[in-house]
């Protein structure tokens, strides 16, 4: 299973709770460029789409998603949950579980669009190592996973954006 991890883009530092922050003027241009690049690269690798996507249900993991799937053209629309489990406190060996089950019904690559320091727990979790990832706003983690153990495949930070 290709699973690509992907941290939120830039948000906003305050809000009335940390499940209301939005996304930056900023982190709304990195989420649609790393849609955009996690496009490109997929059909590199000859997957023509993700299977599945996992999502926060924090408004900057679904604003990030959001932007993610403006890249590629809405076609992701039918395909992403919200999942409570992926919350910054939430837990890798739950997120390993619910990988487990849709390895087992087929899938093939997911998404997870979630937040530090969950994100680098899932990809230590996989990695059976110490996260050697350094999560910035945006970043993408690719590893490929058979069900036991996994690979780093590579990473992709936010490329640096000027702002018009």
């Amino acid at each position: 299973m290709n699973i690509f991890i992907m941290r939120h883009g830039e948000a906003e530092v305050m809000a009335d709770s940390d499940k209301a922050r939005r996304l930056t003027a900023y982190g709304i241009k990195q989420a649609f460029s790393q849609g955009e690049w996690l496009k490109q690269h997929l059909s590199t690798l000859l997957i023509n789409s993700l299977d599945r996507i996992l999502v926060s249900p924090y408004v900057r993991a679904q604003e990030t998603f959001h932007q993610v799937n403006q890249a590629f053209d809405l076609e992701l629309e039918n395909k992403f949950e919200i999942w409570e489990g992926i919350t910054p406190y939430g837990h890798a060996h739950s997120v390993i579980d619910y990988l487990e089950v849709l390895k087992d019904e087929g899938v093939k690559s997911v998404l997870i669009v979630s937040h530090l320091p969950l994100v680098g727990e899932i990809v230590a979790e996989l990695y059976g190592k110490r996260n050697p990832i350094s999560f910035y706003p945006a970043t993408i983690a690719q590893l490929l996973w058979d069900g036991n153990k996994s690979e780093i495949l590579m990473h992709q930070a936010s490329p640096v954006i000027y702002l018009k």
